[in-house]
């Protein structure tokens, strides 16, 4: 019997009233039907297969199997032939705990800070003080998250994580209590605003001159170093901080103002100085995040701000700026970032705008849309690149939008495609997120893991890449298909690293879907 070989499921589980999709390998299977069976081996329900469908990515015909009016509760298996797939449940409240592990992951991510856990505790690490490039000066920064499988702390990644985190927070704060994500992000929060010069600018990152071996972050030893001031990092910074700031308006109004201030110290440092390209400067080889254009970063900040202050000179400089660069597609991405800033003055402005700025992700969204309705697996992808199960969540994003503005039910459906995807409906039937799930991810590209030859849960891995850049990728990606581009190893960073970035449209994605 071949079980999860020939037939995909999301293994987390399916929402008991929500639509049910399985994949099927139409070459491994000649029946046309299929069968769910309970875990007593009943057959409870059969279905028919959908046509055939290939796409380039999964280079194969799979088939569709659609159990959606299938309502019953418990713990199923679907099959075909004598082919079946990994057992799943059915429920209200699959998603729980996928919740918490996704949010938890943030927490054991902390840097400086003494970790309580049996199996990722440690002791406060990277607590010397930092180097500013170029100077003989050392200032004391402490906090942040650990940006991915290293140990840097990265303006433009941490700004877009929080930006996440708090759209999460506003759609499951009613109905989700087992993590304070509120208090999370004030971490990330306090460490930001440590990384702003007195004259306003932003220092780009926080790193060791050089990644470090697979050891846990307190043994990283070496001298950290403060890159230089960027827009994108400076604009990134006052975008999220002025967002931020209303969060915590009735909890702590001294830290809401500290938050605006340093928005609005950072903005008018971005009116003063042209734009500051960041590439790595001599001798620091860690993670760039460099960004070519930076003007979708000034749009966000200028919204973020006139949200928070209703100063219509921030209004009118956003919606300028919006004239002036055309070629914009609205994306929830590190490197664009203009969709946030479209999202927050949607909920801001008047009629006439908010109509020229729901089109636009509509737009997006439309183009999205019919990538995943050609999509063998249902992805809203066209290629597999480092980082794109990230992708998939930031596309999820815009469709749920589009959903919101249109109450159209195919926006819904297309982004709970998304996640069945990652979840297991996908040509290798891993779960890309770390200890959940019949075949999760087992070796990540995450320094405390590798050094504990022991998996942190709740981290989803970047998936696959059709390009290789690590030796481990090189060997396993000739003659497959892209969706199967994939190395379940600790070293196969283009693959399998991690990140907070992926992590937060994720737990967004969750949050939005309302699966909790």
């Amino acid at each position: 019997m071949s079980v999860g070989k020939s037939i995909f499921v999301n293994q987390i589980g399916y929402a008991k009233n929500k639509t049910k999709f399985a994949y099927v390998r139409k070459n491994d299977v000649s029946s046309s039907s299929f069968l769910i069976k309970d875990s007593n081996g009943q057959i409870v329900y059969t279905g028919e297969l959908s046509a055939e469908k290939t796409d380039r990515l999964a280079g194969e015909p799979i088939c569709v199997a659609n159990f959606s009016d299938f309502t019953q509760e418990g713990s199923f298996t679907l099959w075909v032939d004598e082919k079946s797939s990994f057992e799943f449940p059915i429920g209200d409240d699959v998603y729980n705990h996928l919740y918490y592990l996704t949010n938890r992951y943030f927490y054991l991510s902390r840097c400086g800070q003494k970790i309580v856990d049996d199996d990722f505790g440690h002791e406060p690490c990277h607590t010397s003080k930092a180097l500013i490039y170029g100077t003989n000066e050392y200032i004391d920064v402490q906090g942040g998250w650990h940006d991915a499988g290293d140990y840097g702390r990265y303006i433009v990644a941490g700004a877009k994580t929080v930006m996440d985190l708090l759209l999460a927070y506003q759609e499951s704060k009613d109905s989700y209590k087992d993590f304070d994500i509120l208090d999370e992000v004030r971490f990330e929060l306090e460490w930001m605003l440590q990384m702003q010069r007195p004259d306003g600018g932003v220092y780009h990152k926080i790193s060791c001159w050089h990644f470090c071996g697979f050891i846990m972050p307190e043994e990283e030893k070496d001298e950290i170093v403060l890159a230089p001031v960027s827009t994108s990092a400076t604009a990134d910074f006052a975008g999220s901080l002025a967002f931020a700031s209303k969060f915590y308006k009735d909890s702590d109004s001294e830290f809401a103002q500290k938050l605006l201030d340093a928005a609005l110290k950072a903005q008018e440092y971005l009116d003063c100085h042209e734009d500051e390209l960041y590439t790595n400067p001599a001798g620091i080889t860690t993670g760039g995040y460099g960004d070519k254009d930076v003007s979708d970063e000034r749009y966000f900040a200028l919204c973020a701000l006139y949200a928070a202050t209703k100063n219509e000179t921030f209004y009118q400089k956003a919606m300028n700026s919006r004239k002036n660069h055309p070629q914009w597609a609205e994306a929830f991405s590190w490197a664009c970032v203009s969709a946030y800033g479209t999202e927050i003055l949607i909920k801001e402005t008047d009629a006439e705008a908010k109509d020229e700025l729901k089109n636009s992700i509509l737009q997006t969204a439309d183009k999205v849309l019919e990538i995943v309705n050609n999509a063998s697996f249902g992805t809203s992808l066209i290629k597999a690149y480092w980082g794109c199960n990230g992708g998939v969540c930031d596309y999820a994003h815009i469709l749920l939008l589009a959903h919101d503005f249109t109450g159209k039910t195919e926006y819904y459906e297309a982004a709970k495609k998304q996640l069945d995807y990652l979840l297991g409906c996908n040509p290798l039937s891993v779960c890309y997120v770390t200890g959940i799930g019949k075949n999760p991810t087992q070796k990540p590209h995450h320094r405390p893991s590798g050094f504990l030859q022991k998996t942190m849960p709740g981290m989803l891995a970047g998936g696959p890449s059709e390009w290789a850049a690590d030796e481990v990728t090189k060997k396993i990606i000739d003659g497959k298909a892209p969706l199967a581009c994939y190395a379940d190893a600790y070293e196969s960073f283009c693959t399998n690293e991690i990140a907070i970035y992926w992590n937060s449209p994720l737990v967004y994605t969750i949050a939005k879907l309302k699966l909790v």
